[in-house]
């Protein structure tokens, strides 16, 4: 993890550029996943291609990431990343936490 100076030192370029030129704190980020075999769609992470396919309780094996799980994961991440950050940018030590995210959803055949 970056000490409160350097994650200052790293931002300070990017926040002055933002307050001068607005438009270029606009961030799109994007995805793209490729279908596979089956009920399936590869995902390229940036780390590794991760398979992502039917959850259990809706007739996948369990074999491949369930979309449902990697988008918590994902909002997961973010959370606890943004936390770090803030911490780390207005000096506040954390000597460890967790962050939980819950999602709930229903198969449409419930409804009929």
């Amino acid at each position: 993890m970056k000490d409160r100076e350097t994650l200052r030192a790293a931002q300070a370029p990017l926040k002055d550029r933002y307050r001068r030129q607005p438009d270029s704190a606009l961030v799109t980020l994007s995805a793209e996943g490729h279908l596979g075999d089956g009920v399936s769609c590869s995902v390229p992470t940036g780390m590794a291609l991760v398979e992502a396919g039917l959850h259990p309780a809706t007739g996948g094996s369990g074999l491949q990431a369930c979309s449902g799980d990697m988008l918590l994961q994902a909002l997961a991440a973010c959370a606890g990343v943004t936390l770090s950050a803030v911490a780390t940018s207005v000096g506040i030590p954390i000597a460890s936490g967790s962050i939980r995210v819950e999602g709930t959803w229903t198969s449409a055949e419930r409804w009929g």
